[in-house]
C-alpha cells in the first residue's frame, strides 16, 4: 500500500489555506503525513472506511524538523504559530525545556471559520524562570 498524504478538498479551498504564509502549508502537510489511518470493519460490498487513529497526537520536533526537512527552528515556530492561529492545528499538549518533553498537536476543523483577523489560538508561553532566563512581570520571559 502506497504511504501518502490525505489533505482533503476543503483544506485545499479554504480562505485560511490560501492565506498562509512562509512554510506554513508545507509543515501542515507534513503534520497530515504523521497521521495513521485503520480500517473500519463494514459490511460486504460497502466501500472501505478509515479512521484516524492518532489526530489528536501529532508532533513535529525542532530536531526532526531540521534533519529531516531543514526547517530551522524560527522557521518552524512561525509556521506552527500561524497553524495554531488559523485553526488548523490545536495543542494538545505544551512541551516543556526537558528531553523527550515535546508538543503534541491535534489536527482540527476552525480554519472552515477563520476571517482576515482572526486568531483561533497561541502558543502559550511559560512564565516560569529557568536558569539565566528570567520572566517579566507581565509573566512572558525576556526575549
Amino acid at each position: 500500500m502506497a504511504k501518502g498524504a490525505f489533505i482533503p478538498k476543503e483544506i485545499l479551498e479554504s480562505k485560511a489555506y490560501l492565506a498562509l504564509k512562509g512554510i506554513a502549508p508545507q509543515v501542515l502537510g507534513l503534520f497530515m503525513l504523521k497521521r495513521q489511518f485503520e480500517k473500519i470493519p463494514v459490511p460486504k460490498g460497502e466501500k472501505v472506511k478509515k479512521k484516524c487513529v492518532n489526530g489528536q497526537s501529532l508532533s513535529l520536533t525542532y530536531i526532526e524538523a531540521e534533519k529531516e526537512y531543514g526547517i530551522t527552528q524560527p522557521r518552524l515556530t512561525r509556521a506552527i504559530d500561524e497553524l495554531l492561529a488559523k485553526g488548523f492545528l490545536s495543542c494538545t499538549y505544551q512541551g516543556g525545556t526537558w528531553k523527550q518533553d515535546k508538543s503534541t498537536y491535534g489536527v482540527i476543523d476552525k480554519y472552515l471559520l477563520w476571517r482576515p483577523g482572526t486568531i483561533f489560538e497561541k502558543r502559550h508561553f511559560d512564565p516560569v524562570g529557568r536558569g539565566w532566563r528570567k520572566p517579566k512581570k507581565d509573566g512572558r520571559p525576556k526575549k
